[in-house]
């Protein structure tokens, strides 16, 4: 005998199943136009929709298209894509949000052939892919393609693109790979009507084919690295000439480099000054005055620990320091410049250049030595708060800065340097006894050697 449900049970199940049951899309487009674009000409609903828990809320979120007149220019369309989202409320769905992905623009007239290759021609950098070299390039408009509108200031183009980077693998040296892509480029304006004044790779890349190899050289600057030396050099070229005098030997070089920091605390005039004895081949070959990054760091955090901290360089040095000779002679061509010794024994500020001479050829057969430059300079400060009020305490401050004086706290410094390698020459003749007393007794009772 068949048996029928109790009806409590089927308004149960009726409830749950109309819970689950999501919007209609006659309500989605009703609520798009109210909520989201009132005046949209058209909604497309995208997709099966999906349900979700988001933070302890189930919702419901469905993919849409919302088509609209922009308001300003005649035949103009917007496309907005994005997710409608509702909220489940027991057997009820409320429209809470919508999410936007993306936009695009119709209608919009696409910048001329001449336009895209001008914007390309103009910033190359931006526009080719990373590790292109500077050397010559091609670019074309894909025929047949569509551009991509995100906005009245932003469109996308494809374009088929050459270029030449260095080969990778076992290759000879220098050997160059030319390539073929085809990607997207996307360009930037002010405002609508402007002229284009950006661009850059879209990140969507469609295919790149390796068309040709063929020997080169090294030391080809990529693009990018062009735009960083061209920026360089403009900057080299606003410093100050500072030019340095012929130098009789390392020492003199050292001593001159001494007072140029000494002299001033103008960063612009302090980099001069360095890279017045940097050696020819440091910068970079074709770049007036532009350094690889790496030196060009080396002298800002330099010139950074010159000028930083409560007092001057010269303030924490002597007008005639001492040269140290006994680490000139322990380190070959390398000069230490100890300044005012406080009366902690610490120098407040430290100098120290490593010199070299540059080749200048050869004459009768024989090496010629040309000018002192740098190899590195290292410059430190060590004075503290206290050491600083210490030193600002001396109406003048020849007393200690007179060699009298210096010598009196380098033989303290001295004092206490030995005192410390008898300190720990007594601690090192401690532990070896205790080694070998326990090597003993491990004989004695049958262990060890």
């Amino acid at each position: 005998m068949r048996r029928s449900l109790p009806i409590a049970l089927l308004v149960l199940l009726a409830a749950t199943a109309s819970a689950q049951s999501p919007p209609s899309e006659a309500r989605i487009k009703a609520d798009a136009r109210e909520h989201v674009a009132p005046g949209a000409t058209d909604v497309t609903i995208r997709g099966d929709g999906e349900r979700q828990l988001n933070r302890g809320v189930y919702q419901y979120a469905r993919a849409i298209t919302i088509h609209v007149d922009h308001p300003e220019i005649e035949g103009v369309r917007v496309e907005r894509y994005g997710d409608i989202i509702y909220d489940s409320h027991g057997s009820r769905y409320t429209y809470t949000d919508f999410r936007p992905s993306s936009w695009r623009y119709f209608g919009l007239p696409d910048p001329t052939r001449e336009e895209v290759l001008a914007a390309i021609e103009m910033s190359p950098a931006d526009a080719f892919p990373h590790g292109t070299l500077d050397l010559p390039l091609g670019a074309e408009l894909r025929e047949g393609e569509e551009t991509y509108w995100h906005s009245l200031e932003s469109v996308s183009v494809p374009v088929r693109l050459t270029y030449t980077q260095y080969a990778t693998g076992n290759v000879a040296p220098g050997e160059l790979a030319d390539f073929a892509t085809e990607t997207v480029v996307r360009l930037r304006r002010e405002e609508y009507g402007a002229p284009w004044t950006s661009i850059d790779m879209d990140g969507v890349q469609s295919t790149t084919e390796e068309i040709g190899r063929r020997p080169g050289e090294e030391g080809i600057p990529t693009l990018k690295d062009k735009v960083r030396y061209l920026e360089a050099q403009a900057v080299a070229a606003a410093l100050p000439q500072v030019e340095a005098p012929p130098f009789a030997s390392d020492a003199e070089m050292g001593a001159w480099i001494y007072e140029q920091f000494r002299s001033t605390t103008d960063r612009a005039m302090l980099e001069a000054s360095i890279r017045a004895v940097l050696p020819a081949d440091a910068f970079v070959e074709g770049f007036e005055g532009v350094l690889p990054i790496g030196k060009q760091m080396w002298i800002d955090q330099l010139v950074n620990t010159l000028t930083r901290g409560d007092a001057t360089f010269a303030e924490l040095s002597c007008p005639a320091p001492a040269l140290d000779s006994e680490y000139y002679r322990r380190n070959g061509q390398r000069l230490r410049y100890p300044t005012i010794l406080t009366a902690r024994g610490s120098g407040a500020a430290v100098l120290m250049v490593e010199a070299q001479q540059e080749s200048g050829g050869y004459r009768n057969g024989q090496p010629v030595l040309g000018r002192w430059v740098v190899r590195d300079i290292n410059a430190w400060t060590r004075a503290s708060d206290d050491d600083i009020a210490w030193l600002r305490s001396f109406d003048d401050t020849s007393s200690i800065c007179a060699p009298a004086g210096q010598a009196v706290q380098a033989a303290s410094e001295q004092a206490r340097e030995t005192s410390g390698e008898a300190q720990s020459g007594a601690r090192d003749a401690v532990e070896g006894a205790a080694r070998e007393g326990r090597r003993r007794l491990g004989r004695i009772f049958g262990r060890g050697d």
